[in-house]
């Protein structure tokens, strides 16, 4: 049961940032997000982001409707995991993610509704992917393989604290947007750069392996049997790896466009369309 926004901030010992966090949810849970049916806001999302896609297509060098989704999914997690940290001991005596663990639902709708969104931008994802290579293929197969299986197992939450990784692709949609400035770009992809890195390879790692411990450390515990069966630990640890392991091979990629563009072979602008960059490595083979 998803706890109400409103009544939380009643309670004493929260921080102002979390009182404005729960007041915006407030709003949010007026609308009835709290108890909606998330199949249907993945359903509701895909159309909207399809319509999106089909309409602005790459206008301006931008995929709007991964932009959009990112903002959301993105900026929407960094909220709920400040949430997390900061206001869930306060508010129902357990933190995350062993109050998770411990049968409670999503602290808040906003927790709740973030993976039904993602799980239904995940099949444009795929369809993309399948344009671009077997690494965004398979991105957008777990992608949406990872949202749908913790949806239907009652605790979409679990997986909202990894949408960070959202978060850098924000700065990803807008690589290859042609309204930027030579200067303007560069920042762009320093950012996306930086984020990628904290938020990929470093946070949601570890956040990944203290849940995947903290599921361990009870897997015996009766309340913990109640909610999760003995396949949600490897479950959660095979969806973890296999994000890990490409975000690892991604940075990678990223760290040798970094150099090249340091070292002038490359402009700033140049080759950041992947289906491109695929097509001149093939070029240069031929040649």
């Amino acid at each position: 049961m998803v706890l109400d926004a409103a009544e939380m901030l009643e309670k004493e010992g929260l921080d102002p940032m979390s009182r404005q966090v729960l007041g915006f949810i407030a709003i949010l849970d007026k609308s009835g997000l709290a108890t909606v049916n998330l199949n249907v806001v993945g359903a509701v999302t895909f159309f909207i982001l399809l319509g999106i896609r089909f309409t602005l297509k790459k206008y301006r060098g931008v995929d709007w409707y991964a932009f959009l989704h990112a903002i959301v999914s993105g900026s929407g997690s960094l909220l709920a995991v400040y949430l997390d940290a900061n206001a869930a001991y306060a508010l129902t005596g357990l933190g995350e993610p062993l109050r998770s663990c411990m049968c409670h639902g999503p602290l808040t709708s906003l927790h709740r509704i973030l993976p039904a969104i993602t799980m239904g931008y995940s099949l444009l994802d795929l369809l993309d992917g399948l344009g671009l290579g077997i690494d965004f293929a398979l991105h957008g197969i777990f992608t949406f393989s990872v949202m749908i299986v913790f949806i239907q197992l009652n605790a979409p939450h679990v997986v909202t604290p990894f949408l960070l990784m959202e978060v850098s692709t924000i700065n990803l949609t807008l690589v290859r947007a042609d309204f930027f400035s030579d200067t303007v770009a560069l920042v762009n992809q320093a950012c996306f750069a930086f984020l990628f890195f904290l938020f990929r390879i470093v946070v949601c790692p570890y956040l990944w392996a203290k849940l995947c411990w903290t599921m361990y450390e009870e897997r015996n515990n009766e309340v913990y049997q109640n909610c999760f069966s003995p396949y949600v630990l490897p479950i959660t640890f095979v969806f973890g790896a296999f994000f890990h392991i490409l975000n690892s091979f991604w940075f990678y990629k990223i760290l040798r466009k970094i150099k090249r563009k340091a070292s002038g072979s490359e402009g700033i602008k140049a080759n950041n369309d992947l289906v491109e960059e695929e097509e001149e490595k093939r070029k240069k083979k031929l040649s």
